[in-house]
Formats: structure tokens, C-alpha cells, sequence
């Protein structure tokens, strides 16, 4: 892949189809301002411009969900980088927010109702947050540009660096200014803009960052007061405007427009805007020329607890190894495909079954054999027909509501407020289809502050799974550095017992019983994806990256981030 497309594209990547051309936007008839509906049109191009692409499984294999090769991949996981490597901050990035800027300059001589600029300057603020905020939690302290300025100008980007801490006063005066403008909810043909609760969901999320390891290495513990009550704000905003959680998990993403979705970029395939995620995880045999995208690790097939809701590691879960895929949490079935397991899409047998297993040192799904053992199953539509799964436009949820109770479940364990997050765990796990057994659903009752901490993090692990989520959890809360260093991924290889003729074994495997006789045919050995080196991610230096040199040779007042070469400023000083 190309420099940098893994580690941010999430970022960077805008949805396909048609874009409105504006294509000055400096130009614009100031009487545009005067009209919503025409405004609309350059807020629209605002949304293709700063709304994150489809972020399925983007950064997963720089954490413990998947394994991945390229320069990137291999410097970040194993601590090469240089400050060139992370070159998100550039000249056209800024670009958009000078384009933001010029919106909302525009709109201060606007004849329009107040309600109706409320609208519009509440999604402008919105954008212009998110794209700084993409930069901050990179680099920490970035330049703040709140006014409309050229930055093809050597002038206009050579400005000095925010401390964090001003960075963060920013963006939570734009999203609170976003909340007190923008509606709860917009017309039907209007979805996909952003509403007050999405503006409320990001600040919240922003603040939980805030008062995290990374920007929070001392535990003030008034950041966190201040993340538990965004969050619950939030919490609170979002359900006041009908929003929830939807109630079957693996549908979150497949269902258009459900009461779960808080923030997302729309795909149409009638329109071409339309993403290929579908075909990068889908079995090639169902599929087309994918199925290595995402294939997750041991790790992560392990991290999901029994559907009793008890972790497998615990003595009584009445866990496995060798029937590992037996009575899990029903999430565990709705992301991770494994050897034998029923999948099945549009034009196939509706019992059919996915192998995954070698004869000797072949795979039997060769070419196109996953590279882990396992399929990632997170957000795919078997609806789809096999020759469009390139073609996919499954919804990028950004923020959904499950994500809203996680960022608060995880600031009340920090404030001690340990009642909150077991609630909120609580409602996570009942929707998940655990059952409550002794009303704690698999959770330990009476844990410490920092064991409920823990629990929840291990809870985002599981519900936000392949939703590019967990690597910016580990870096934001040390994890890297706590856990993961040192160790190593690894796969599983499902192997066909010796002795076994693989072509008559064949034609009876799919009517084979896997629940009690999968050991009679199958035998299994760790497969160690880390050959060379065990994870190395530098933590803290990783935790705010350096600023590309051809960035500082033409702003020479972008500091260096310390840590870095002839690195001078300090993302935490304020």
C-alpha cells in the first residue's frame, strides 16, 4: 500500500461519485448565503471534503485485531518511524479548513433567519472541529486556524503550534457552539448531515481523549469529571431525540438510517458512491478476488468471553481450545468466521459452510486462503450478490450509540462512579444476546476502579471490533507500552488429521457434527504471524508523531514535535 494510506485513510479517503464543483470557492456569489438551500450546496461539498471514508478494518493490523505487511504497518508496529513517515499534515489539509473558514466568514453578512444560519454554521463548526481534531490526535498541540486564510501561501500555514490544551478549548467552543445550532434530527432526504446529538457524541469522545494517558499522563482527575459529564450529556441528548441501541447487533451496520447510527457517511450504489469491503473480507469462493482484508488474529477470536457473558480464561466459563467457536457471546458470531462455519450469500446454498482447513502444508481455499485462520465477519451484507461485492454501500458509522455508553461507562469507572459503567456494560451485553445469569451478565461483581476500567476497555474491544477503533484505544490509554509490546500475533492452522483421505473426507464434511466431533477431524497449532520481531510500539514517543520535514522547510514556525529529531515542543506543556 501506499505511505501512510493504512495508518489514516480512515482519514483521508473521501466516499466515490460525484462531488458539486465549486471550483472557487472564493468565488462564490455572496448572494449563495442568502438562500439555505444554495448554501447547503457548498456546506455539501464541505461534507465530501472533511467526512471520514469507510473505516472498516482501517489500522486493525496496527493492533491486535489483525496482521498486515507493508512499510508502514511494519515501521509503526515495530517502532521505525521517522517523522516523514506520518505526513497528514500538509498544505491540502488545511485547504479544507480555509474552505470551512470561508463559509462561515460568509454567512456573518447572511440575510438568512437565525435559525436557518444555525443550521448551516452548526454543520460548518462541526467540519472544521473534526478536521482539526483528526490533526491533534495525532500530533497533539497543531496550528488553530479559525479564520479564512490561503494555504498555498507560504505565509498562511506558518503559524505556531497550539498547545493541546488550547487545541481542545477549540474544538469543544465549535462543537458546543454546533450543539446550540444544529436540529435533532433532519428530513429523510436530508440524512446523513450532522445533528446536535452528533456534535454532542463528538465532544465527548474528544474530552474522553483528553483526560486519557496520552494527553492526561498525570490523571487530572477533573478531566475525566469533565469527559463524564460530555458524555452523559450526550447520552442523555441522544436519547431525548429518539436515538438508541438497535437490538440485533449484527444488523447495526447493514440496517440504512437505524436509531443506533449518531454520525456516518452515506454509499449509494445507484449514485457509484460505493466502497469495497464487502469483497476484501468476503470467502473468495462467495466473494471475488478478496477475503485477506481483516482476518483477525487468535487474539482476537479469544477476546470475546462465553455467551454466558464469562471470559474464557476464567475456571468455571467451561471453555475449549480445540472447540473454541462453542457457546460464545453472540457478537463473537457476527464478527469472526471460522473453519466449518456456517456462510452463506445471495445465490448460494443457504447451508453453506466455509472451510478454512490444510491438507498437510496446502490450504483448501488456496488462492485467496485467509491468512490468520479466520474471516472477519463485521458489517457484511450477504444480501449483496457476488459480483457487486466490490461495489459495496454499507453505511460508515463514524459514532454509533454503543460507542456513546462505552466513552461513559469508561469516564464513570475513572470518576468512580462504578454503578454508571456496570449499567452501561449491562445494556451492551443484554443487546448483545448474553444472558444475564445472575444479573451481572459475565462480569465480576464488586470490582475495583481499575478492574472496571479494565473491563470496559475489553468491552470496546468486542462491540467496536473492526471500527478502527482499537488502535486509537491503545494509544490513547498506553496499551501498547502496558500489554502489547513483546508480544506477538498470532493465527491458527486448522489442519485435516493424517490418515484421513482429504478427498473423501470431502464429501461428507459438510454433514459432519462440529459441535462434538471436530477433534475426529481436525487438529490445530498456533501460527505465529510476528516472525522477525515482537511489537514494539514506542510509547510515549508514538503517542504524538513528529511534523514532516518538507512541512517545516516551508512554515519554519511548526516546531518539532520533543522526542523527535531537533524535536522542541511539547505537546503536554501548556
Amino acid at each position: 500500500m501506499k505511505k501512510y494510506i493504512i495508518i489514516l485513510c480512515s482519514i483521508l479517503i473521501g466516499a466515490c461519485g460525484d462531488i458539486l464543483e465549486i471550483p472557487d470557492v472564493t468565488g462564490v456569489n455572496t448572494d449563495v448565503w442568502n438562500d439555505e438551500q444554495g448554501a447547503s450546496l457548498y456546506v455539501n461539498r464541505l461534507y465530501e471534503m472533511s467526512l471520514p471514508g469507510p473505516g472498516f478494518g482501517v489500522n486493525s493490523p496496527l493492533s491486535d485485531e489483525t496482521y498486515g505487511t507493508g512499510d508502514i504497518i511494519v515501521n509503526t508496529i515495530y517502532g521505525n518511524l521517522t517523522a516523514n513517515d506520518i505526513d497528514l499534515y500538509s498544505v491540502n489539509f488545511y485547504r479544507r479548513i480555509r474552505d470551512t473558514n470561508i463559509g462561515l466568514k460568509a454567512l456573518e453578512s447572511s440575510t438568512l433567519p437565525e435559525d436557518a444560519i444555525g443550521r448551516l454554521k452548526g454543520q460548518m463548526t462541526f467540519l472544521r472541529a473534526l478536521d482539526h481534531w483528526n490533526l491533534v490526535r495525532l500530533y497533539g498541540g497543531v496550528p488553530m486556524v479559525l479564520e479564512d486564510q490561503d494555504p498555498y501561501e507560504t505565509e498562511a500555514i506558518n503559524l505556531p503550534r497550539n498547545s493541546a490544551r488550547e487545541c481542545i478549548e477549540i474544538l469543544v467552543a465549535d462543537l458546543d457552539e454546533a450543539i446550540e445550532g444544529l436540529p435533532a434530527s433532519w428530513p429523510n432526504n436530508e440524512r446523513g448531515r450532522i445533528t446536535r446529538g452528533a456534535a454532542a457524541a463528538m465532544k465527548g469522545r474528544i474530552l474522553l481523549f483528553w483526560a486519557s494517558p496520552q494527553f492526561n499522563p498525570t490523571n487530572d482527575q477533573s478531566r475525566w469529571e469533565r469527559a463524564y459529564q460530555a458524555n452523559f450529556e450526550a447520552k442523555e441528548l441522544l436519547m431525548q431525540d429518539g436515538y438508541g441501541l438497535h437490538p440485533n447487533f449484527a444488523q447495526v451496520f447493514t440496517t440504512k438510517g437505524n436509531r443506533e447510527v449518531v454520525f456516518a457517511r452515506l454509499f449509494d450504489f445507484n449514485s457509484g458512491k460505493t466502497h469495497g469491503w464487502e469483497n476484501s473480507v468476503r470467502p473468495r469462493e462467495i466473494g471475488n478476488n478478496g477475503g485477506t482484508g481483516s482476518n483477525p488474529t487468535w487474539e482476537m477470536v479469544k477476546a470475546f468471553p462465553m455467551s454466558n457473558g464469562v471470559a474464557i480464561d476464567s475456571p468455571d466459563s467451561g471453555y475449549d481450545s480445540v472447540y473454541y467457536f462453542k457457546d460464545r457471546d453472540p457478537r463473537f458470531y457476527a464478527t469472526i468466521a471460522y473453519n466449518g462455519v456456517n456462510y452463506t450469500a445471495t445465490g448460494f446454498d443457504p447451508d453453506r459452510k466455509q472451510w478454512s482447513y490444510y491438507v498437510g502444508d496446502n490450504p483448501i481455499d488456496n488462492p485467496g486462503a485467509t491468512t490468520t485462520g479466520f474471516y472477519c465477519r463485521k458489517a457484511t451484507n450477504p444480501n449483496i450478490q457476488q459480483q457487486f461485492t466490490g461495489e459495496a454501500d454499507t453505511d460508515w458509522v463514524e459514532i454509533r450509540f454503543a460507542e456513546v455508553l462505552l466513552n461513559l461507562a469508561e469516564a464513570a469507572a475513572e470518576t468512580d462512579r462504578l454503578n454508571v459503567a456496570y449499567n452501561e456494560l449491562f445494556a451492551l451485553r443484554q443487546r448483545a444476546g448474553i444472558s444475564s445469569g445472575d444479573g451481572f451478565f459475565g462480569l465480576q461483581e464488586a470490582m475495583s476502579k481499575i478492574e472496571l476500567v479494565d473491563a470496559v476497555i475489553h468491552e470496546r474491544q468486542i462491540e467496536l471490533a473492526f471500527e478502527d477503533k482499537r488502535y486509537w484505544d491503545l494509544r490513547r490509554r498506553n496499551l501498547f507500552e502496558q500489554k502489547l509490546n513483546g508480544t506477538r500475533r498470532h493465527g491458527i492452522i486448522t489442519r485435516l488429521k493424517p490418515g484421513i483421505n482429504p478427498t473423501d473426507f470431502a464429501t461428507i464434511r459438510d454433514q459432519i457434527d462440529l459441535e462434538n466431533d471436530y477433534d475426529q477431524y481436525f487438529e490445530m497449532e498456533l501460527w505465529v504471524k510476528d516472525q522477525q520481531f515482537a511489537i514494539n510500539y514506542p510509547q510515549p514517543l508514538y503517542n504524538f508523531f513528529g511534523i514532516p520535514q518538507n512541512v517545516r522547510d516551508r512554515s519554519p514556525e511548526v516546531e518539532q514535535t520533543i522526542g523527535w529529531e531537533n524535536g522542541t515542543f511539547d505537546p503536554l506543556a501548556d
